[in-house]
């Protein structure tokens, strides 16, 4: 709908017609086609010849009706463009308010096709996310889809503030090009030392160059592709399986990874003094130390240690209760 003054503007355009019409017909005595086609180039500006031959009097009514008409037309121009800066104005301002209530957040820069999926997958994992994307046409499918959205360039700093980087835990890079990713890298890792950050590299040669920069991992979509499929070929049972349990599906079944927090109550005891399949009906299957070692179904006695992480399979809810223990104390 629109609004009231932008309304009355344009009845103000209609008015100014019909009175043009209207004083060509009393002035020059011609019909109502030939007034309104005179009125309708005049305020078009468009230069075609005159109707008719035309009087004086005709004339000066010509001039009357073009600069109040021209003079209109600006004022309503200026009216809608001072609605779309206010209407953005509002949406960053709408959004900001979201963002700020967000906290251990995924940070999401690029809304392509991969970007899409990503952002997918995160909404039916329930995940609170923000997305850095700058194309007018994705930011209009955002809008669209109620997703939370920071219009701009991912590699700015301010940029990447506004997302709230300092409260996030993961940013996902999957921008255009290979050297804004490796730019966004080195942003993102400036602004937060602790912060995962998971980009894209479409080619071999610019993985290391994003490791050096600060990336926790860097995935090529194309080798990543290549070898599911070969994965597929060889254990087409367990990579199903194992995509059943990603996607969820109908199954009350989840994969997460869940990390150990300073003071916790989870630090320095063991899997069996935490009887986690007796209390929380879970299944540790890994154990990622801090050292970067991988421990594959470990040993109930091991005890864990800060910084390590579990990869644990269960219930959503049976997990989030889990992760409750692993959580610092305050």
């Amino acid at each position: 709908m629109l609004e009231t003054k932008l309304r009355h503007l344009i009845l103000s355009m209609l008015g100014i017609i019909l009175l043009g019409t209207t004083g060509y017909v009393v002035i020059e005595h011609v019909g109502w086609f030939d007034a309104f086609y005179m009125t309708a180039i005049t305020l078009a500006t468009v230069g075609f010849e005159e109707v008719w031959k035309m009087s004086d009097l005709g004339h000066l009514w010509t001039i009357i009706v073009m600069f109040s008409g021209i003079g209109l037309f600006f004022i309503i121009a200026g009216h809608i463009a001072q609605q779309a800066v206010d209407l953005k104005r509002y949406r960053r301002f709408r959004m900001a308010k979201r963002i700020k209530k967000l906290n251990n957040h995924f940070i999401l820069c690029g809304y392509g096709r991969m970007g899409q999926s990503i952002a997918k997958e995160l909404q039916n994992a329930g995940k609170s996310f923000v997305v850095i994307e700058k194309d007018v046409a994705k930011i209009a499918a955002l809008l669209q889809n109620d997703i939370v959205l920071i219009e701009g360039d991912a590699t700015q700093d301010e940029v990447l503030l506004d997302a709230g980087i300092e409260k996030a835990t993961t940013l996902i890079g999957v921008l255009k090009d290979d050297q804004d990713n490796l730019f966004l890298t080195l942003s993102a890792r400036s602004l937060k030392s602790d912060l995962f950050i998971l980009t894209r590299a479409t080619v071999p040669e610019s993985i290391p160059k994003m490791t050096r920069a600060g990336a926790d991992s860097v995935i090529n979509p194309y080798e990543a592709a290549g070898t599911k499929l070969a994965r597929q070929a060889m254990a087409p049972g367990v990579v199903d399986f194992i995509e059943l349990i990603m996607n969820r599906g109908n199954l009350d079944l989840v994969l997460e990874t869940i990390k150990i927090e300073a003071n916790s109550q989870a630090e320095g005891k063991s899997i069996i003094d935490l009887e986690v399949r007796k209390n929380h009906n879970i299944i540790i299957t890994a154990v990622e130390q801090s050292t970067g070692e991988a421990n594959f179904n470990p040993d109930p006695n091991y005890k864990l240690n800060a910084q390590d992480k579990l990869i644990a399979l269960g219930s959503k809810e049976n997990l989030n209760g889990f992760e409750k223990l692993c959580e610092a104390l305050l």
